[in-house]
């Protein structure tokens, strides 16, 4: 029997801070989910750690809740950034293949790779991870893995995601506060979209929509690549927010009427209703006015992606269409609503494949860090190098 392998992850949102603990056999793909908890989170605005000391207390408090529940040593997690401070730009590197027969090999395939991190940022900005897009061999487009091919000159058209600095090291040390040491940090919408898409739907062209409590993350795929990937500092919380400055009521209030009565923010009603909030206490609201106020914001929530879809030309031309995650398309009649909106087919998704979880797309981001990290281990396993090379981003500690 061999020895079962187990990673830990944590998911830092602006509603919440989860984290998970999951097994898997080497020999088997089922993932066991043997710990999962979640703490309020404190300390993170719109998807940012603006204040790393709250969010470290938050990760130590979490950190023990697992290792109680589960009762296994936590040392390593994989974790996410968000942000809207995180963006991408095209880049490209260039070389002389090296060999004398003329092959590309593995070192010329990582050489070329991080030439194209060689690009111009402000002094506070930084290259989180280049993702390649399509390899050139003179002058022949197209080639997704150039290993071997023969030729002269290899060049690399590639993704960088990059971040704000100071943000970046806030996520560090508020892990390595909490006495974990990071195994990997991937951006929100790559670990969602690890969790939840097929190679199908990225082959054809897809867009994986994120809404989370304070930020909503995009991320497309054509030809099984990323080529475009952006954090939006807006989420499912500022609808609450409108609902309650709208009923001129509390923000806990509103989010229960908007958890209840949400499908009629899609639907034209005038009568009132009402909720209980304490016990034989109601308080009683229009339809209309929380339906005004929370289409509105779900409107311009779905106008920033169509504006990012645009700015890439792909608006109206993505086979597999649109596919929400995250908490904030449990909204009730989001998901009609956006094929209307984004003229696309329209789905929600939850992750699948894990024992002992429930359907839920609020855990896309920390299934997918799990995943990443199983799949981190077969390829040290394996040492499948050049797959390796393509991870999206990690930190390495002593």
């Amino acid at each position: 029997m061999t020895k079962p392998l187990y990673i830990g992850a944590i998911d830092i949102g602006s509603n919440k801070i989860k984290g998970m603990i999951a097994k898997k056999q080497r020999d088997s793909s089922q993932i066991e989910v043997l710990s999962l908890r979640e703490v309020p989170s404190f300390g993170v605005r719109k998807g940012i750690i603006v204040d790393k000391d709250k969010v470290c207390q938050k990760v130590l408090e979490l950190k023990n809740l697992l290792i109680e529940e589960n009762q296994k040593e936590l040392k390593e997690v994989f974790v996410n950034i968000g942000g809207y401070h995180i963006f991408v730009k095209q880049t490209s590197g260039a070389i002389a293949i090296s060999r004398a027969d003329q092959k590309v090999s593995q070192e010329d395939i990582e050489r070329v790779i991080e030439a194209s991190r060689s690009l111009t940022l402000p002094f506070n900005k930084e290259v989180l991870e280049v993702v390649p897009k399509e390899f050139i061999i003179d002058g022949e487009r197209g080639i997704k893995n150039p290993l071997n091919l023969k030729g002269i000159k290899l060049e690399v058209e590639s993704l960088a995601i990059c971040a704000f600095s100071p943000y970046v090291k806030n996520l560090i040390d508020a892990i390595l506060c909490a006495d974990l040491e990071i195994a990997e940090i991937i951006p929100s919408p790559i670990a969602a979209s690890i969790a939840v898409l097929t190679p199908q739907q990225k082959e054809l062209g897809v867009a994986l929509v994120d809404i989370g409590a304070g930020s909503t993350s995009i991320a497309v795929f054509e030809e099984g690549g990323l080529i475009h990937l952006a954090i939006l500092p807006v989420g499912s919380s500022h609808i609450s927010n409108d609902i309650a400055i709208a009923l001129q009521t509390e923000i806990e209030i509103a989010e229960k009427i908007k958890l209840k009565f949400g499908e009629y923010i899609f639907k034209k009603s005038r009568r009132k209703e009402k909720i209980e909030i304490k016990p034989n206490q109601f308080f009683t609201f229009s339809l209309a006015k929380m339906a005004n106020a929370g289409k509105a914001r779900v409107s311009e929530i779905l106008g920033l992606i169509k504006k990012e879809l645009k700015k890439i030309g792909k608006l109206k031309s993505l086979p597999a269409g649109v596919v929400l995650t995250g908490g904030g398309s449990n909204l009730k009649g989001i998901v009609d609503f956006a094929k209307k909106e984004t003229g696309l087919p329209t789905k929600k998704v939850s992750p699948k494949g894990f024992i002992n979880l429930q359907p839920d797309p609020s855990l896309s981001v920390l299934c997918g860090l799990i995943l990443k990290g199983f799949e981190e281990e077969s390829e040290e396993k394996g040492s499948k190098f050049f797959e390796k090379i393509k991870k999206v981003f990690r930190v390495f500690l002593p």
